[in-house]
């Protein structure tokens, strides 16, 4: 019963979120690519505009891996160098945290009317016809989270599901669910937005969902280093430093888990609002930490990487 009724029906919505984000990052990317590549070889030269050009951009198509991959190229090609990459890198993890915040926000109770602007923008808006296609699967993300939440609503209180959540309070489980989960879809942003619905529908505590945050950090890095592997030493360099970066936040942070957690969740009584915050508290401090030690830092992964 529970099969045909709720997980059948999360899943397909899991797909359609999957199928929207990456129609919505493949058609805001159209839009802002030129631009991006112009501004990067512009100001890349200071680490902190690296940061901010890597938190605008990745806030905007909401991937950064794509980022990543797109900066592995252009490191590649001799555009831009490695040291001058790793600010972009830094605030490619602050930008993805905007889906979280938005779904705390409860923007899902909107989407329906982004996707009505996409379409009417695609059929009639000659001037703004291209921003259609971006705005339409903007809001089918969220509207297949909202719809995802409804489903999700009335297992609650199942005890089969509870028992399945349950196993995930272990923290390394929680680390390796968010890792894998986010190697398969290939975007920590989808973990990230789907972790913050089932907390929000009381499936996960906030130790729970941060777990998986953390590890779907750690998951997100796969694939650029898979796409550095047949590009040179220095693209490889973008990939191990873009794994280090997360990797390193991760053990840093594990002494003071409990702390941060409690900190993060004292802004808000308000689950959602908890993660959100924990998450984009995590990415923006350990962006500035690393930003104060980037020369070391790229030392550590020029040894790595000889």
């Amino acid at each position: 019963m529970i099969l045909t009724s709720i997980i059948i029906p999360v899943l397909s919505l899991v797909a359609v979120f999957l199928f929207a984000i990456e129609k919505f990052s493949r058609q805001i990317r159209r839009v802002a690519d030129g631009g991006f590549k112009r501004t990067l070889r512009k100001i890349t030269n200071k680490p902190l505009s690296g940061l901010a050009v890597g938190t605008v951009f990745t806030s905007i198509i909401q991937s950064s891996t794509a980022t990543t991959v797109i900066l592995a190229g252009l490191v590649n090609a001799e555009i831009i160098t490695f040291y001058h990459s790793l600010g972009v890198i830094f605030g490619a993890n602050i930008g993805t945290t905007i889906t979280s915040q938005l779904i705390a926000l409860k923007v899902t109770s909107i989407a329906p009317y982004f996707i009505l602007l996409g379409f009417l923008l695609t059929y009639f808006g000659r001037k703004y016809k291209n921003w259609g296609k971006p705005v339409f699967y903007f809001g089918l993300v969220f509207f297949s989270l909202s719809l995802i939440a409804l489903y999700i609503e009335p297992v609650r209180s199942n005890p089969e599901i509870i028992n399945l959540f349950a196993g995930i309070s272990n923290l390394f489980v929680a680390l390796m669910v968010g890792l894998l989960f986010t190697a398969i879809v290939q975007s920590s942003t989808v973990t990230a937005g789907l972790v913050v619905v089932l907390a929000g529908s009381g499936l996960l505590d906030i130790h729970q969902a941060f777990g998986i945050i953390l590890g779907a950090n750690l998951g997100t890095t796969i694939t650029v280093v898979l796409a550095s592997l047949p590009l040179g030493r220095e693209a490889k360099r973008v990939a191990v430093g873009h794994t280090l970066f997360n990797l390193l936040g991760i053990l840093i942070l594990l002494p003071f888990l409990d702390s941060f957690i409690s900190f993060s969740s004292s802004f808000s009584s308000n689950i959602q609002q908890q993660v959100a915050a924990a998450h984009i508290m995590f990415n923006v401090i350990f962006a500035f930490l690393f930003l104060i030690f980037i020369k070391p830092f790229a030392n550590l992964v020029r040894n790595i990487v000889k």
